[in-house]
């Protein structure tokens, strides 16, 4: 998974009227931590 397909999933969380806000944060949250993890970033 790259960057867009990532930015264009936290859109569509954005957008997407009955998805929480705290829902929102932790797909953020569970993105960059793998991202961290898997790259060592």
């Amino acid at each position: 998974m790259g960057r867009e397909e990532i930015e264009d999933y936290l859109v569509m969380l954005a957008n997407e009227p009955r998805v929480a806000v705290p829902t929102h944060n932790q797909a953020l949250s569970a993105l960059l931590y793998a991202t961290r993890a898997c790259y060592g970033l």
